[in-house]
């Protein structure tokens, strides 16, 4: 059986309100970082406002498909995924976002990028899982 190495930082406290996983398996063991649902669809959300929606993660999210259909969804481009995080910018959020999710908002994102860059030294796919 394999063990899992699990990040859970950013869903203490929504237990049982839908969350994302990310997921990918480096020598035997499932790296795993857990998030709330909410954390990240407002991430999403100020992304769609930023960066174009042409395709990958944001293209997904705004269309309703990947992991929301499939699950485990895999990031074809975990790179391009990377540059995506990269390029949140929360002073750019408008105000109508949640004001106490905005704060929490640059931690995640940075938590994601070291993850994904992570996966990417390791040669690892990556997977998001919605539950």
């Amino acid at each position: 059986m394999k063990s899992e190495a699990i990040n859970d930082l950013y869903y203490i406290g929504f237990e049982g309100e839908p969350e994302i996983i990310f997921m990918y398996e480096k020598s035997n063991e499932v790296q795993v970082l857990k998030l709330w649902n909410g954390y990240f669809e407002s991430l999403l959300d100020c992304l769609v406002q930023q960066a174009p929606v042409q395709d990958g993660i944001l293209h997904e999210y705004y269309v309703h498909e990947g992991w929301y259909e499939e699950s485990p969804w895999e990031i074809k481009n975990v790179e391009k995924a990377v540059q995506l995080f990269k390029s949140f910018d929360v002073k750019k959020v408008t105000e109508n976002e949640s004001s106490n999710i905005i704060p929490v908002l640059p931690a995640i994102t940075m938590d994601i990028i070291s993850f994904l860059e992570q996966a990417i030294q390791s040669g690892n796919r990556v997977f998001i899982v919605y539950e």
